[in-house]
């Protein structure tokens, strides 16, 4: 029953109504407010502040509401753990990607599911910052990320491949002749660049044109599909991760250019957060990717698979 409670606390910070987590747990409203109200006896602190409707959690809500995640993620884990010792697995694995990875998340997935054709794998797009905080939450199985220093700690990890660049332009337009191109010429005319929050933190892009001393007027989207839209109105060109910049994606119309290796190699790679529980779909899923040979995408530098 406390596992019910605490699905019944979760459903409520998500909906932040009484009425519509009730909807949510398939519950009445008195049934759902009654249970969260055992809840707080069981616990011996008050969990929701007080008022006519949902005003928020108490500070050690928060806490119990953390706590919530961790179990109910923790008893996914179980459940699907159990099913997988007899015969074809089951069930859901979730992973979260980058934007620049979802290329080669889809050889990965590809390859899992001839094994684990019964698994249902959701892939779903999050920013760096997104899935760092998905994996404190334990609200991911796995991810394919940028392996900065902060992530590496969450758990273990293996590189997949070093990030490199394209400079990506309508044909027809004054540099689409060039077969390479240098960031600093690629940065004098207006850009559409990915958001920050779908770079890596140490990204070259950003940093790249600032040591250059330059101004440039630029737009920013959250879209890859908005990206490619504002270079195909000639208005824009762009530089962004090579793996997003292929001729099957872009279209006829436009042109991607390398550009020449910065100096700043970005690793990306596969991911499972360090738990307790480990889940065997998870850890199926990375040691496929560990074995992908990921072509155009070799790495060239990188530093060793870490726990």
């Amino acid at each position: 029953m406390i596992i019910r409670k605490l699905e019944y606390l979760i459903a409520l910070a998500n909906e932040g109504h009484f009425g519509r987590a009730a909807e949510a747990c398939h519950v009445s409203q008195p049934t759902l407010s009654a249970a969260l109200r055992q809840l707080e006896a069981e616990m011996g602190v008050m969990i929701l502040k007080r008022g006519q409707r949902y005003s928020g959690l108490t500070e050690r809500g928060e806490r119990v509401l953390a706590f919530a995640h961790r179990m109910a993620v923790e008893c996914e884990h179980l459940r699907r753990d159990l099913e997988t010792q007899w015969g074809d697995a089951l069930g859901r694995l979730l992973v979260g990607v980058v934007a620049s990875a979802i290329p080669v998340a889809s050889k990965v997935t590809a390859l899992f599911q001839k094994d684990h054709p019964h698994v249902m794998v959701k892939i779903v797009d999050l920013g760096p910052a997104e899935i760092q905080r998905a994996f404190q939450e334990s609200r991911l199985d796995i991810a394919i990320t940028y392996l900065e220093e902060t992530v590496r700690r969450q758990g273990r990890n293996h590189p997949l491949y070093v990030e490199e660049y394209s400079f990506l332009i309508r044909k027809g337009s004054a540099l689409a002749a060039r077969k390479s191109i240098s960031w600093k010429d690629a940065s004098q005319v207006p850009l559409c660049l990915l958001a920050a929050e779908m770079q890596s933190a140490s990204s070259p892009i950003r940093d790249i044109i600032s040591q250059l001393g330059l101004n440039v007027a630029h737009v920013e989207t959250n879209s890859v599909t908005a990206l490619y839209a504002q270079v195909r109105s000639g208005q824009w060109a762009s530089i962004l991760p090579r793996s997003l910049a292929v001729e099957s994606e872009i279209g006829s119309d436009l042109k991607c250019i390398p550009l020449l290796p910065s100096s700043i190699p970005i690793s990306v790679g596969v991911m499972i957060p360090d738990r307790d529980l480990t889940f065997p779909l998870a850890e199926a899923f990375f040691n496929v990717a560990v074995s992908l040979k990921t072509g155009g995408h070799s790495l060239r530098k990188h530093a060793p698979s870490s726990r």
